[in-house]
């Protein structure tokens, strides 16, 4: 996150732009808002023509991190879908009683996670601090809440068509247990 702020610095100073920072350690973007970002600096970049040859170095650079940024999950977002995750995600800490970080909150935004084990990952002491229903719980906001890429929304279509194949073959296989 943190290089992420200087390199949105050092873009806003080579546009000559004034920009005031008031503690770099404290700004977090989402990648939303970092999209946003880039595309206003392309946006600015194009309609000024000064400094051509260091410009256009500096547009590669912007131009192949909204590329990123737009086959992430960032790529889909919108602004609501981050208000709606935040507060759906706020009632659940209220109900569950559990505590997240605004890091976490930005991490499950920026990553969205699919499986318990990208919980794992992006929660500090998850195991200790969150129960299976409750990881589950927050696995639902963020798939309702957050528009992902069509590649892991497929992947979460199989993966739950797969998880129903599989208990119908549970349920259909007769027990060893009992005689035909």
């Amino acid at each position: 996150q943190t290089c992420l702020i200087h390199f949105i610095k050092r873009i806003f100073q080579r546009l000559d732009q004034r920009m005031e920072i008031l503690s770099a350690g404290e700004i977090r973007l989402s990648n939303l808002e970092a999209l946003t970002i880039l595309r206003e600096v392309k946006e600015d970049h194009t309609k000024k023509k000064a400094n051509k040859r260091k410009n256009d170095r500096l547009l590669t650079l912007v131009l192949e991190s909204i590329k990123y940024l737009e086959e992430s999950p960032a790529g889909q977002q919108e602004e609501s879908n981050i208000k709606d995750f935040v507060s759906n995600m706020q009632q659940f800490c209220q109900d569950e009683n559990c505590f997240l970080t605004k890091q976490e909150f930005l991490q499950l935004v920026n990553i969205r996670p699919s499986k318990p084990v990208d919980i794992q990952l992006l929660i500090k002491e998850s195991q200790d601090r969150l129960s299976e229903e409750q990881v589950d719980k927050i696995l639902e906001i963020v798939g309702c809440s957050i528009p992902g890429t069509e590649e892991e929304e497929e992947g979460e279509e199989e993966g739950g068509e797969e998880e129903q194949e599989e208990e119908t073959a549970d349920a259909e296989a007769p027990d060893e247990g009992e005689e035909k």
